[in-house]
């Protein structure tokens, strides 16, 4: 085989597998990715433990909760003492 027809079939070959992980679908976001920690000043990407993912939505929506209570608060016309709306 010469040369280049073995070129050729890297070339598709890799074709091929850049094609496969394009279309591939997407299902983990980097927000479910922490930096590690090491010793020696390394730091890669780790998976976040899902009682960490998990906590954050609770996080998250008891924010919201406070959030919405404050809202109503400042709109409603006997809560709000600064003035009329």
């Amino acid at each position: 085989m010469g040369i280049q027809k073995q070129e050729h079939i890297d070339y598709l070959i890799i074709d091929e597998l850049a094609e496969k992980v394009a279309n591939e679908p997407i299902d983990d976001v980097l927000e479910k990715w922490i930096i590690g920690d090491t010793e020696d000043g390394y730091m890669p990407l780790v998976k976040k433990p899902q009682h960490i993912i998990d906590e954050e939505k609770v996080d998250e929506a008891i924010q919201r909760m406070y959030d919405q209570g404050q809202q109503e608060m400042f709109d409603d016309p006997v809560m709000n003492w600064s003035g009329l709306r």
